[in-house]
């Protein structure tokens, strides 16, 4: 399962309120985020995209949470796509935008070469 965890805690609710939702486009791939649902004690962001990729579309949603003094961003596992490229671009981009929050560097990811 594609995941980004960056040093630090990010501020979720500002994240829920000021997260950009596209649209990101690579190549034939196009996404965007749809929704944002921030969890009762703001432990936890959902972000709910699409990722169409050669008119396929799918539904992604990702799971930011704060762990330790880290925020991890991963696939939400209730919400099964196929980690397809797009999707896992989507998850980086969104990984990536959340350093306006706060997230500092990758301690630990599975795809290096999307960030």
């Amino acid at each position: 399962m594609p995941h980004v965890v960056r040093l630090g805690l990010i501020d979720l609710e500002a994240a829920w309120r000021g997260l950009p939702s596209g649209p990101w486009r690579w190549g034939a791939t196009v996404a965007r985020a749809e929704g944002r649902y921030l969890a009762a004690g703001s432990r936890s962001l959902l972000v709910a995209g699409v990722v169409v990729e050669y008119a396929r579309p799918q539904h992604p949603v990702l799971l930011v949470s704060l762990r330790g003094d880290e925020t991890a961003v991963h696939l939400w596992p209730p919400a099964a796509v196929e980690a397809t490229d797009g999707v896992k671009r989507f998850l980086a981009r969104i990984a990536c935008e959340l350093v306006a929050f706060g997230a500092g560097q990758v301690t630990t990811t599975n795809i290096p070469d999307l960030l």
